[in-house]
């Protein structure tokens, strides 16, 4: 099976690698993200009401990940 996937928006941190980024969320509770969206998905409207929630959930792929073997 296979999934074919537009990228419709990147997330920017403070974190420059992933060995930086803490395994535990709660041990780097101030640290902020961005959601950048594409310029064709960048509709103020679609997101409309989000600000009355508390948490989003985000559904996501890998986009750096490496074939190895084990």
């Amino acid at each position: 099976m296979q999934y074919s996937f537009s990228v419709i928006a990147k997330i920017r941190t403070p974190f420059a690698e992933k060995f930086g980024i803490p395994r535990q969320a709660g041990l780097a509770c101030e640290v902020k993200g961005e959601i950048i969206f594409e310029a064709e998905y960048r509709n103020p409207e679609a997101l409309r009401g989000i600000e009355g929630f508390s948490h989003i959930w985000l559904l996501w792929c890998f986009s750096e990940h490496e074939e190895k073997s084990w």
